[in-house]
This record gives C-alpha cells, structure tokens and sequence, in this order.
C-alpha cells in the first residue's frame, strides 16, 4: 500500500517555489520525517553547518516564558543573514504553541510573540531565508495558519479518525516497515508485536529496528524475539496479561503473570484491567450469539457487524461502543470471545470482581496468591471442561 499522502506533493522543494512551510498532524512520525525532507532539500547536509539552524523546544518547557524565548529565539534566526552571503534554512521542530484556545497558546505573551513572528511572514522573509515549522497541533482559523496557506505551503498528516480508515491505513505501514527491514513476521508473531507496542507508528518503528539489530543476518522473527526484545508500554502490559488470560491457556497466562510480578506490576492492577476486557468480550461475546457480529479471518480476524435498530440503538447507549474501539484489538477479542459462550465470560467476570475484593477487602490474602488461585480456579475450567 502506498504511504499515506500530505494535502501537497511529497516532490522536494524547487528552487524559487515556497520559502515558508508548515507541517503539522497527529501522525508525528509521518509529519516528522516529511519536515526533515524539506529541510534536507532546502539545505543538503554538506552545507548544514553553516546553512542550516535548528530550534527545538526541551520537553516539559510549555511555560509562557520558556515558550516566548523559543519564538524570540525563532524571529531572531529569521532575521540574521545567511552567512558568506549563502542561503539560509531555519527549523523549528516540535513546537505546540500555534492553538490560542490551549495552552500554552492561549497565553497572552504566547500570542504577542506569534503575532510579532506572523508580522515578520507576512512582510516576507529577508532574501535566501527559509522557514520550515513543525508542530502536531495548529488552529486553522488564526492569522497564522492562513499566512502559511498564503504565501508558503502547509501539509498535513494526521491519523486515520475512522476505524475501517486505521485499519487500512496502519498495519500496511508496518508491514512496510518490516519490508524495509527485509524482515518477516508471521501473523501471531506480528499480533504479539503490536499487544506490546500499542498503535504508535513511532514506538513500532523503534521496535523494528530493535529486532533488527539483534536478529543480525537472521530475517525472521520469532515469538521468543519479541518477548525478549521488546518492551511492553505500560498500558501494554495490562493489555498482555488481559489478552493471555482470554487466550485460554492456563501455563502462559502464568508464566506472563510472574514475569509481571518480577517487573513490579500490581496484581490489582492486572485484576482490574482484566475485568475490564472481560466485560468488552462480555457485549461481544451477546452480540456474536445475536447475530448483530461476524467474526472472521482466523489468525489475523476481522469483525463485520450487521445491527438491527435495537442493536444500534444498545450499542451506542454503552459508555464503551465497541464499534469505535481500535479495529483489530476489537476484532481479536470478538475471536477470542467467540470461543466461549457468553454465559461463561460472564461468570469468570463476577470471579475476576471476587478475586480483587480478596485482595482488597482487608482479609490476609496476598495479591499476588489471590490472583494466582483465581487464574488457575477459572481456566482450569477449560483443561478438565472445554
């Protein structure tokens, strides 16, 4: 699949053409990478250390003043001449200041500082001075957004909003990236890959070329790869263990479990990210028996729904509507609820509500004892009760 497409050609700057550019979205890595061309062909890396000044702000520095500095610190660059008469290209990168309705845009220092750089845009840039600006966040109705759409080129880059769109859109990109890597990946390996790394092109990116280096002249990956290389986001660990548990298997939701316990995670924590799944694959689980759901596509399962006027009108009263869930981590729990009758998930949810007021309730359980008994208890249904 092609790589997703900016509101302008992704063709290098030309001589003469625009000489201020804003990049700008939600999808920072695609944003990023598309800044850095710009400014790679504005300014080849041969004359960078003379041609080229970059400014970006420190993280965690959003106050008033720290941002007002960056802005004077972007005018000043503006207006110095290039050096020995050559061009000139100034790149401001990852600045979040360009929303007067959010912080830390709505300060009024913030916007005295943006107005005075809009008036120095609007006059024109002195002669041989580019301009490239990179921020995830503008407001398009202010003077500034349409100085850029005036007299430079503005592109945008921002994630899919719609979950058929996320799904086209997102794991064709990895599926490039390990192409690019000349790695392959077999489908549950690849799923297990993306239960640790969350739907962040960027982290995914970061992962890959982990695996990469420690696979060497190896070229494929293994479960045991991931595992070991690489780290689960917080919220994926919850994710792992959660998605372990509903995979049925009671040894590797144990091993997965302990490995938690050596990496500090609370067993309440694991418990109460359990229920949580256990009650989405509760409403799937209704809504595959009713026949409002299909699920499909065995290793890597795609959901198709086909909703009456009282199934609609259910699903969008729920505070969480699966529909609007990310697409395959929704498509894999309708796999895996569609393995178990909905009365069955629905037991093991008041067991996993149970197992934490065990171990919250006062009563001289250990945590880490409670959940153990309460995995075994429960999928140890399914070894002698399949």
């Amino acid at each position: 699949m092609p790589p997703k497409k900016s509101t302008t050609s992704a063709a290098a700057p030309k001589p003469g053409a625009a000489r201020m550019f804003l990049v700008h979205g939600t999808d920072d890595l695609s944003a990023t990478r598309r800044a850095d061309e710009i400014v790679a062909g504005l300014c080849p890396p041969e004359e960078q250390a003379f041609g080229l000044e970059t400014i970006q702000p420190e993280s965690g520095t959003d106050t008033a003043d720290a941002v007002c500095a960056v802005l004077r610190n972007a005018l000043e660059a503006l207006l110095t001449p290039p050096f020995l008469g050559g061009n000139k290209t100034v790149y401001l990168r990852g600045a979040p200041f360009f929303d007067p309705l959010a912080e830390p845009g709505r300060f009024a220092a913030v916007k005295a500082e943006t107005e005075r750089l809009v008036e120095l845009l609007k006059k024109g840039l002195p002669e041989g001075v580019f301009f490239v600006l990179l921020t995830d966040k503008v407001n398009k109705s202010t003077t500034f957004y349409k100085t850029f759409k005036a007299q430079g080129e503005v592109l945008a880059f921002d994630e899919p909003e719609k979950n058929k769109e996320a799904q086209e859109d997102f794991i064709p990109r990895v599926e490039q990236m390990l192409a690019d890597k000349g790695l392959s990946m077999p489908r549950p390996v690849f799923s297990a890959l993306l239960d640790r790394t969350g739907y962040n092109l960027r982290q995914v990116e970061s992962e890959i070329e982990k695996l990469s280096l420690y696979l060497g002249d190896r070229k494929t990956v293994a479960a045991a790869d991931v595992q070991l290389m690489v780290a689960p986001i917080r919220e994926s660990k919850f994710w792992e263990f959660a998605d372990t548990f509903c995979d049925g298997g009671l040894a590797k939701t144990l091993q997965v479990m302990r490995q938690m316990f050596e990496q500090g995670v609370s067993p309440v924590g694991l418990i109460v990210s359990l229920q949580n799944r256990l009650r989405d694959v509760v409403v799937l689980s209704d809504c595959l028996k009713r026949g409002w759901a299909r699920v499909s596509g065995g290793d890597w399962p795609k959901l198709s729904w086909s909703l009456p006027p009282e199934g609609e009108e259910l699903l969008a009263s729920l505070a969480k509507d699966p529909r609007k869930g990310n697409p395959y981590a929704v498509a894999k729990m309708a796999a895996q609820a569609n393995r178990l009758p909905p009365a069955r998930w629905y037991r093991w949810l008041h067991a996993a509500v149970d197992a934490q007021a065990a171990m919250t309730g006062g009563e001289a359980v250990d945590p880490e004892v409670a959940l153990e008994v309460f995995a075994t208890r429960v999928l140890g249904e399914l070894a002698s009760h399949p």
